[in-house]
């Protein structure tokens, strides 16, 4: 089983576990579950066809593009495998990194709101990073305690950089 934090052009994370057997992988996410097959070639230059959860999708492939029948379109930037524990559970895996704060961009971090100890609440503004000129509010993902902060004010981050870990 690996694990792989997946960031969209839009800046999103997602956390993935995936489990290969053969030509199937079941994936899951935070909050969804998938056995995907792969199926073979589609008809066409860079389409391929799965079996997702038991109903076969055409998926394209164009310039890190990807389309799902024609009409779904998520672009992927990178994918980062992160390090498991022997024996850790799926939930366990995910559960371990969904406090994790991770930076959207790359920028300075202005200014920081709270401090380790601190109880937050889920989208409560913990830091901000200046970028051009603009500036980005960082909020929680997850409510919980600050365990610990892992930049400082004035501090250079570059996109996908952990800025602060809630438990």
């Amino acid at each position: 089983m690996k694990l792989y934090r997946v960031y969209s052009e839009t800046g999103d994370t997602y956390l993935m576990a995936v489990e290969s057997k053969g030509n199937v992988d079941k994936i899951k996410t935070e909050a969804n579950e998938f056995e995907i097959e792969y199926l073979g070639k589609g008809t066409r230059d860079n389409e391929y066809l799965f079996k997702v959860n038991g109903e076969i999708h055409h998926v394209f492939v164009d310039n890190g593009y990807v389309f799902v029948d024609n009409a779904s379109v998520f672009k992927l930037e990178r994918a980062t495998e992160l390090p498991t524990k022997e024996g850790e559970s799926v939930e366990e895996m995910i559960k371990g990194r969904e406090g994790e704060v991770i930076s959207p961009l790359q920028g300075r971090v202005v200014s920081i709101r709270v401090k380790e100890g601190d109880a937050v609440n889920k989208g409560q503004p913990l830091l901000s990073i200046e970028a051009m000129k603009s500036e980005t509010m960082i909020s929680a993902p997850v409510a919980g305690v600050v365990e610990k902060i892992l930049v400082k004010q004035g501090q250079g981050v570059k996109k996908g950089d952990t800025l602060v870990i809630i438990k």
